[in-house]
């Protein structure tokens, strides 16, 4: 109950202090948000007159490139004009057609093309020997002399193809190998299908070589080489299987820029009819490939999806724009990435240019600056605002403790104090009324036992005040203690002392275990008052079958007193506010068996102020255990205690 008045004010003060600064920052932000469209409405005329300038440059350099580009093909050397227009990186691959629109390259007839037939019989002979007999040896040999007899070196080279291909069936590899080196010289010499003897030479070596070795390295090279250099003689089918061998037989260390563009053209060329020839960008029948043709129809651009947007972005590089956004292209059938695009056209495929924030963008830099000035400025005065309210509710959460501090403390003192003072009035009101009486050996009894209660209640009523006393000069700071060096022991039997002529039958369940006599610096009365309190309070929790424990100990560097019941018990939360003033487990035994709830706080206060320590361990209905840990006296100081003045051993 106490809590909830005291949450109230202080959240009727939050919102006093929070709801004005919630409604200043709302204005602010719409005050910005307002300044953002006012801007954005600024910044969208403006992209839109770049968007239109981009999307007319795009269309006109788009149509010019093709053009300039079909002027310098030569078709005598269809391969050469592939490589250099695949080599620029503006497109992914190229057909090229002569003027009647005939594929020239890539030549996509030469692998259908039949294999010329020899006049001389010999040739008859010796493909019979090696595929029908099997008689490697002589077929090789027939093969030699067709090599030296032929008339064409095209004839003269096939035979040594076949006389390899007879050495490598009988294991004669070093014969293989010799002879692939003569091929690999002949880079001018091709077959009636175009192709090159020595690349197939040298692939060839490469499938007969270790792998990895020098030579095999050099051939790797070599082969790469050739087929990088579209001026050596060579059909594109050829060119193209050759690539796909090598990439296969080294594919890390194979370095073949043109292999994808080979790869994409042989694809189009197998598809290749009279929609290509269609003016205008349009999707082929390739998943994601794109095509346009020339004017004249000698060229036909291939581009996959990702390198097109790409080479039109490029195309509007020249239209300035800020540093916040950038140009973007996407799809007729794609959901635009842009703030606002434009459609490039038919002629275009009709792709869309459109323009997107990057993504630290804003508005423009001074725009931008202001708002985080007004930003920054908000969240100063809220926090500031918050600070001090803070700090208020702090200020007014403090001060209402303090009041209910006191408002308890009123009331714990009179309680505490009408309860003694109530029992010596009644006892001394009997004792009154029975002086009137005879004196009796029985009335003479009867007195001396109220006068014992009498002494009782006033010793429980000096305890009380002491106990009041004390903590007053405590929590002011007022409290002097007289440090000398004592043994713990004498302190300790004081204390069992003190604590016998306040309760009675303590020796039936009270337990000492003393340890050696141990020395330390501190003052007795009070370090008295710690004990007697650690008991009293082991006491009043215990119930009639109490058995309590009392036990010194030491480590050499500290003393140790230990205080253990078998009472109620607390639990954790109860254990960590148990040294709080004012704090009882228990009301109800508190005001059965006296108490003000200031005992341990004293305690606490008393063994800080020695350089001790502290702690409890407890269990519900089980019991309790206060350890009490201080410093021993160093040895200079314990020796200046036993020697007294003249050098005698006190």
């Amino acid at each position: 109950m106490r809590d909830d008045r005291l949450a109230w004010p202080i959240l009727l003060l939050l919102l006093i202090v929070l709801v004005p600064s919630v409604g200043m920052m709302w204005m602010m932000r719409e005050a910005i948000r307002n300044e953002r469209l006012a801007a954005d409405q600024r910044l969208q005329e403006a992209y839109d007159i770049q968007l239109q300038s981009a999307s007319q440059m795009i269309r006109d350099r788009w149509t010019d490139q093709i053009e300039r580009e079909a002027e310098t093909l030569d078709v005598e050397q269809p391969g050469v004009d592939f490589e250099r227009l695949v080599s620029k990186g503006a497109v992914d691959s190229v057909l090229i057609c002569d003027e009647q629109r005939n594929l020239i390259y890539p030549d996509v007839q030469g692998l259908n093309q039949i294999a010329a037939t020899e006049s001389d019989p010999r040739w008859r002979q010796a493909q019979r020997l090696e595929f029908a007999e099997q008689q490697y040896d002589s077929a090789r040999d027939v093969y030699a002399d067709l090599s030296r007899d032929e008339d064409t070196l095209a004839s003269r080279c096939r035979a040594q193809q076949a006389q390899v291909r007879c050495s490598l069936k009988a294991n004669e590899t070093a014969a293989a190998l010799n002879l692939l080196e003569k091929l690999a010289r002949q880079s001018e010499t091709l077959d009636e299908q175009g192709r090159s003897f020595a690349a197939a030479a040298e692939l060839q070596m490469l499938e007969v070589l270790e792998p990895d070795t020098d030579q095999w390295n050099d051939v790797s090279r070599q082969l790469q080489s050739r087929l990088n250099d579209y001026r050596n003689p060579m059909s594109s089918s050829q060119r193209q299987f050759l690539m796909n061998r090598l990439k296969d037989l080294d594919p890390e260390d194979a370095r073949l820029p043109t292999h994808g563009a080979e790869l994409l053209a042989s694809e189009a060329a197998a598809v290749y009819d009279s929609q290509f020839a269609t003016p205008g960008l349009k999707l082929t029948s390739l998943p994601g490939v794109w095509g346009r043709v020339s004017s004249d129809g000698r060229l036909i651009e291939l581009y996959k999806t990702k390198t097109l947007k790409q080479r039109l972005l490029e195309l509007a590089d020249n239209v300035p724009l800020s540093k916040n956004v950038k140009f973007v292209m996407s799809l007729p059938q794609e959901v635009s990435t842009g703030m606002m695009d434009v459609s490039l056209g038919a002629d275009l495929g009709g792709l869309r240019l459109g323009l997107a924030r990057l993504p630290q963008n804003g508005a423009d830099d001074s725009s931008q600056q202001r708002r985080a000035v007004h930003v920054w400025i908000a969240l100063l005065v809220f926090a500031v605002t918050c600070v001090l309210a803070w700090l208020l509710s702090m200020v007014l959460q403090r001060k209402l403790r303090l009041a209910r501090l006191k408002n308890d403390l009123v009331a714990t003192v009179s309680h505490e104090l009408k309860t003694p003072l109530s029992s010596i009035r009644l006892l001394v009101d009997t004792l009154l009324e029975s002086d009137q009486d005879v004196s009796t050996a029985e009335s003479q009894t009867r007195n001396r036992e109220y006068l014992e209660l009498i002494s009782h209640e006033n010793a429980r009523l000096t305890r009380l005040i002491d106990n009041f006393l004390t903590f007053s000069r405590i929590d002011q700071r007022r409290q002097k203690f007289d440090f000398q060096i004592i043994d713990f022991r004498d302190v300790v039997e004081q204390a069992v002392a003190v604590f016998r002529e306040h309760w009675s039958d303590v020796d039936s369940c009270l337990k000492i275990h003393h340890a050696p006599s141990a020395f330390i610096s501190g003052d007795k009365d009070a370090l008295v008052t710690v004990v007697v309190n650690l008991l009293e309070n082991a006491w009043k929790y215990s119930d009639e079958n109490r058995q309590i424990s009392l036990a010194t100990s030491t480590d050499g560097a500290h003393v140790m007193l230990a205080v253990q019941d078998n009472g109620i018990g607390m639990n954790a939360r109860m254990t960590s506010r148990v040294f709080e003033r004012f704090f009882q487990v228990d009301q109800r035994v508190a005001r059965s068996r006296g108490g003000c709830g200031l005992g341990l706080s004293i305690v606490h206060a008393i063994v800080d102020s020695h350089g001790g320590s502290i702690r409890v361990e407890s269990e519900p209905d089980v019991g309790s255990t206060f350890t009490v840990r201080l410093p021993v006296a160093n040895k200079s100081e314990e020796h200046r205690n036993l020697v007294g003045d003249e050098g005698m051993v006190r």
